[in-house]
């Protein structure tokens, strides 16, 4: 009971709750994506939050949230498993500052960064899969309407 009353004072707790509840949501909403195919996953907007994020100290417990949801996104949609740590750090590496200093606005930022995480991250489970002799995960016209979604909604929320 004494755990209860200090959530109610500690603004600590209630921070985490906060984005415990956001990601219970999150991981609830990708579980529907698999019914409705037109509802994007949202994927370009987490890796775009981990992109801006994964440097500051912190927001180390949003992160770590983040790269969970994009694992349960890799499973749900039957990408090949941790593929997304090796394309983040890839990407990270070696394209995000040239992005970030080539354009000065940030849509166009938001823009290139989404359509590089989703084209990417297709490339990158497709050459894992030629390796490894897996079924290569298809792609369709769906994935554009995921890009374009996302960008709106990173451009709204950043």
């Amino acid at each position: 009971m004494q755990t209860i009353s200090n959530m109610q004072r500690d603004s600590f707790y209630k921070t985490y709750l906060k984005y415990l509840l956001l990601f219970v949501g999150l991981v609830f909403y990708e579980s529907i994506t698999s019914i409705y195919f037109y509802l994007s996953p949202l994927f370009g907007v987490v890796f775009f939050y981990l992109l801006q994020n994964i440097d500051k100290k912190e927001s180390i417990p949003k992160v770590v949230l983040g790269f969970i949801y994009i694992f349960i996104y890799e499973i749900d949609k039957g990408f090949i498993p941790l593929s997304f740590f090796i394309f983040f750090g890839l990407y990270y590496h070696f394209i995000y500052d040239k992005i970030e200093h080539f354009f000065n606005e940030k849509i166009y930022k938001i823009a290139v960064h989404i359509a590089g995480g989703y084209i990417g991250y297709y490339v990158i489970n497709v050459m894992i899969s030629y390796l490894y002799n897996y079924d290569i995960p298809a792609i369709n016209f769906e994935y554009l309407i995921y890009i374009v979604t996302d960008i709106l909604v990173s451009v709204a929320l950043f």
